[in-house]
């Protein structure tokens, strides 16, 4: 019975550095059992909470029941009462330990010691020892809780970082984690272009070789909240709100909000174990579900490919069962119609770009002091807003946040836009005449490529096909959708307006 049982608890580093190391503890706790004959059987040597009374108390919760289990052990040691508990359930666990397993608990440092001998008196001081360790622990709670709250008003996340970023012990802020930043990115710029479902987006990355933390491959769960999570273009939410951040967003409100576009949406592109390079391209012109790819083997062991409708709302009579050659064969005629482009139109859009490219330089500036400019103006409202908070002059506060988290969010919009700008190339004459080319040997170019490179290029030149009655027909992205007119309609030919401009730009943009 003279058997002792040894406990020593921190909370988290800081308290290490207060007096209250482990080492410490434990030293001190050994000698006192020494000193008292007392052979320590087993230690628990650990960092954990003594408010929570479930999730953080799994060491003290299992020396507890070992106690329990093992009757010759008298005794158990700790270094003070708010090592042991700093809440009235487990201090009724140790009173239990007490007077009905006859256990007797001694604190190393204050030498006090609490059996069935104690009197009430005695009890009673260990209750207001707990009462005042459960005070000190509101206490530090309520503090640690203001700071997190001073932070998020001050722009600084207060929590763990978000992938992409990394928390900067020395600054406190939040920094890009640029490794894992560039695939994010990434990722968000193909999600936007709503050609990736969430699952085949975490493929793309997994093979790319992204790493999320602890080197481990991302998961369809973690992808989903980070593509919904605003941290990402400057702003955070924190205890029900949203702050402005000090952190620098990785992509603009204008990609994050196309991006929660092409979440909410009803059709999803669709992924398939087989890879089926078709898949994702065509929806029935009967019923508008998905057209997707199906393995078929005949009785000689060949394997074929063919394309039918999901039948998601039901079957039809027109079933449009088409082998994946027949396809590619239907797919020639909508490719060459937009990339065989006469010699009238390549005047046109040649006589368009000299146009464009006359005043591109001087358009391109205009562009970028007028950001510039609506930058600087968004920064004196934020500026004026911090100051007439500070002198006390904002009436309604919660006014005031929101009209922050607008400004801030602004602010970062247009930061990304005038980055975006300066990349931009305002030479449009050689980039459109370098893209007139590479449009022209599309045709070509399909017709040597393998059934998935023949894929790209389809949905490079149209945003969805439909299959009527075994025939695609596609809904052109710009600037092929203006091919496909002319090609339509031989003798017609845009004029040289605003909109002859317009595709001019988009014909570059394209490249």
């Amino acid at each position: 019975m003279n058997s002792a049982l040894l406990y020593v608890r921190v909370s988290s580093k800081e308290q290490e550095k207060e007096g209250y190391s482990l080492d410490a503890q434990e030293k001190l706790g050994h000698e006192y059992a020494v000193k008292r004959n007392m052979p320590i059987v087993r230690t628990w040597k650990v960092a954990e909470s003594a408010w929570n009374t479930k999730k953080d108390r799994r060491a003290f919760i299992q020396m507890i029941e070992y106690s329990k289990a093992h009757p010759e052990i008298g005794n158990i040691i700790f270094d003070i009462t708010d090592r042991m508990t700093r809440n009235d359930f487990d201090k009724i666990k140790i009173i239990d330990l007490i007077q009905i397993h006859n256990k007797t608990i001694h604190f190393s440092r204050s030498n006090k010691i609490y059996n069935r001998s104690s009197s009430p008196d005695d009890i009673f001081m260990l209750d207001i020892e707990v009462a005042v360790a459960k005070k000190m622990s509101g206490d530090i709670s309520r503090k640690v809780k203001m700071g997190l709250q001073e932070k998020a008003e001050q722009g600084i996340y207060p929590s763990t970082a978000p992938l992409g970023y990394i928390n900067n012990e020395k600054t406190r802020h939040v920094d890009i984690n640029e490794p894992q930043a560039q695939y994010l990115r990434t990722a968000f710029q193909l999600m936007a272009t709503g050609n990736y479902s969430i699952e085949m987006l975490v493929r793309h990355l997994n093979d790319s070789g992204f790493l999320s933390n602890n080197s481990i491959k991302i998961r369809k769960s973690t992808l989903a909240h980070i593509l919904k999570n605003p941290f990402y273009y400057g702003v955070f939410n924190w205890k029900g709100k949203q702050y402005p951040g000090s952190h620098e967003p990785l992509i603009s409100k204008t990609t994050f909000d196309r991006v929660q576009r092409v979440l909410s949406g009803k059709r999803h592109p669709h992924i398939h174990r087989k890879d089926f390079a078709f898949n994702n391209l065509l929806t029935c012109g009967i019923c508008d579900c998905k057209v997707l790819g199906e393995e078929k083997r005949k009785p000689n062991g060949n394997r074929y490919i063919y394309y039918h409708c999901t039948f998601s709302k039901g079957r039809h009579e027109k079933k449009g069962y088409i082998s994946e050659n027949r396809l590619m064969g239907l797919f020639e005629e909508p490719v060459r119609q937009v990339s065989t482009i006469s010699q009238e139109m390549a005047e046109w859009i040649k006589e368009g770009l000299t146009i464009r490219a006359q005043n591109a330089q001087q358009s391109h500036n205009n562009h970028l002091v007028t950001l510039q400019t609506q930058h600087t103006k968004v920064s004196h409202r934020l500026n004026k807003l911090f100051d007439d908070r500070l002198d006390g002059k904002v009436a309604d506060e919660t006014f005031a946040r929101a009209k922050e988290v607008e400004y801030v969010t602004e602010l970062n919009d247009l930061k990304y836009k005038i980055e975006e700008a300066k990349k931009r190339n305002p030479n449009f004459y050689e980039t459109g005449v370098k893209t007139l080319e590479l449009i022209n040997l599309l045709y070509s170019q399909y017709l040597m490529a393998d059934p998935h490179e023949k894929a790209v290029i389809l949905k490079r030149i149209a945003s969805n096909y439909t299959l009527n009655d075994a025939t695609p027909c596609p809904t052109y992205k710009k600037p092929f959708s203006i091919f496909a007119k002319r090609a339509s309609c031989p003798t017609w030919l845009p004029r040289m307006d605003s909109n002859h401009d317009t595709e001019i730009q988009n014909l570059v943009s394209y490249h």
